[in-house]
């Protein structure tokens, strides 16, 4: 029964969504659809330079939605508008919306009349333009290639790109780009369940496990799709994937029992207040953990109940692109306009709270005492030099602690900033810049902390409890920096960043960095409380 396809129901969107892009247009012959192969190599350089600066409309919405809810606490409101000026910032073209530049993804529905002139190869042709927009954007290269089943390096032009092609009926080829970071990509989760959990109050309880389990480490406000059943659990995962990027909006509500899937809103909603209750909210606490919710319900085998939570992130980047007879089109994505800089530049200033102004120097710790005396929940502008690294620089250091007894001089005394900026283009000082997730790095505190490295530390949402314990066991602090504000960052907080070791590593070499006035909250204080275990 054809209806029941999940492919069927797919929808990227309205007419009046869409906008005509300037490619040589697709030739019918003898009743087939023709598409050039440059031009769809060109579509794919198109659009992921366009997603890496731009969103859709419906993610700035969510944003002015925080600002225009009474009930937003003021670290929500500034949250908020951190991520609206940073809109505005990257609508430039210079510095991209965050600095997790992420995976290249394309979602493709090829349909059964449709080739490709000269080359049929559509998933090297995508692959290309991906590879094309992240050479010419200088957008991070993120990827690693396995050398062993343990070691790995850098592929230096952000392939593979994850690509799924799927055959449907028609002439028209159908393309969802999609630029997933790493940290929301690892709050996916899939799970078999009993189909003893098919009853509301059971059902709601695992999913209010599964969604608090999310965190703030994804950077909220969150996307948030969950689906239950499916003919296999890659299906499962593949929906949720889909309907967090809004792909999977047309489908019926009403089931019909002959195994079509359907969305249920009253399901969002039980979502969507579990979110709100969490008190996660926008990253440093409150009520919009969640912009928006979908709950889709697949058919599945007796035996088997697969239930997938997938997000979309703050940095929500995606464009559709759709050919057919009519020539090409691509999504319109949101319009940051001078009045998101001007008019959301002033409400960011008018609620920004007080701060604590602490000056970094590597000859003076009253910086550190003062940071120490700070309680959780604290807002700090900080400024002066943090050391930058992540995972790679954290475990080759903690390989030389190992062999030689002790870390470089150079990574004792300073702040540790856990990030991977974007490369700088010509006549900047600087490419994105922002934080990646605290709680990689947790088991490398103890021993960092105990041999005088470490002892603040700066990334994005939670961390363990072992991490908490050693921040107490040494007097150390944790601060939280808004993830998905890169371009803001970049553009006013960030004097001059260079590389001082490990240049081998590439995107995670160690870097020195110079800030100013760079806003973080005191996440967990040198007492152990928490913000995110309250």
């Amino acid at each position: 029964m054809a209806h029941v396809s999940l492919e069927n129901y797919v929808e990227l969107g309205f007419s009046d969504d869409f906008e005509p892009m300037e490619l040589p247009p697709p030739r019918e012959i003898e009743g087939r659809l023709s598409i050039s192969a440059p031009a769809l190599q060109e579509c794919s350089r198109i659009a992921f330079t366009k997603i890496a600066y731009a969103m859709p409309p419906l993610q700035y919405a969510a944003f002015e939605s925080i600002l225009s809810d009474p009930s937003s606490g003021v670290r929500e409101r500034f949250v908020a508008a951190s991520l609206l000026e940073n809109a505005a910032i990257a609508a430039k073209g210079v510095f991209p919306i965050c600095q997790d530049t992420g995976t290249a993804l394309v979602y493709a529905w090829r349909g059964d009349h449709t080739d490709i002139e000269g080359d049929s190869d559509v998933e090297r042709l995508l692959a290309t333009g991906a590879r094309e927009a992240y050479a010419l954007e200088k957008l991070r290269n993120s990827q690693l290639g396995p050398l062993t089943m343990t070691e790995e390096r850098n592929t230096k032009d952000n392939l593979p790109a994850g690509i799924q092609i799927r055959a449907v009926p028609g002439q028209q080829l159908k393309l969802l780009f999609v630029a997933k970071g790493g940290g929301s990509t690892s709050r996916a989760s899939l799970t078999m369940e009993s189909p003893a959990i098919l009853r509301p109050e059971k059902l709601e309880e695992v999913l209010r496990e599964r969604i608090r389990a999310l965190g703030p480490s994804g950077c909220p406000p969150y996307s948030i799709a969950v689906v239950l059943g499916g003919a296999s659990p890659s299906q499962t995962l593949y929906a949720a994937e889909l309907a967090a990027l809004g792909a999977l909006d047309g489908l019926p509500e009403v089931g019909s029992g002959d195994g079509a899937p359907l969305r249920d809103r009253q399901w969002e909603e039980v979502v969507l207040n579990i979110a709100r209750e969490s008190g996660i909210g926008a990253q440093w606490g409150g009520t919009h953990m969640a912009a928006s919710a979908r709950a889709i319900r697949l058919a599945r085998h007796a035996a088997n109940l697969s239930l997938a939570v997938s997000i979309s992130c703050a940095a929500n980047r995606h464009v559709a692109v759709i050919v057919d007879r009519e020539g090409w089109k691509i999504q319109k994505l949101g319009q940051a306009e001078d009045r998101f800089e001007s008019v959301y530049g002033e409400i960011l200033r008018n609620i920004e709270p007080e701060a604590t102004a602490i000056t970094i120097s590597p000859t003076d710790d009253s910086w550190l005492k003062t940071l120490r005396a700070l309680p959780a929940g604290s807002i700090v502008a900080l400024s002066g030099p943090v050391l930058v690294a992540r995972d790679a620089a954290h475990a080759r250091l903690l390989r030389m602690l190992e062999t030689e007894g002790k870390l470089p001089d150079w990574f004792l005394g300073l702040p540790v900033f856990y990030a991977g900026p974007t490369e700088t283009k010509t006549g900047f000082r600087t490419g994105a810049f922002g934080p990646t997730t605290a709680s990689r790095m947790d088991s490398y505190l103890d021993p960092f902390m105990g041999a005088g490295a470490s002892l603040v530390t700066i990334a994005k949402g939670n961390r363990s409890a072992v991490a908490r314990q050693a921040i107490v066991r040494y007097g150390g602090v944790y601060c939280a920096a808004i993830g998905g504000a890169a371009a803001l960052n970049a553009e006013h907080s960030l004097r001059s960043l260079r590389s001082i070791a490990f240049e081998d590593l590439g995107m995670e070499a160690i870097r020195l960095a110079d800030l100013e006035s760079f806003p973080v909250l005191v996440a967990i204080d040198s007492f152990g409380n928490d913000i995110y275990n309250t």
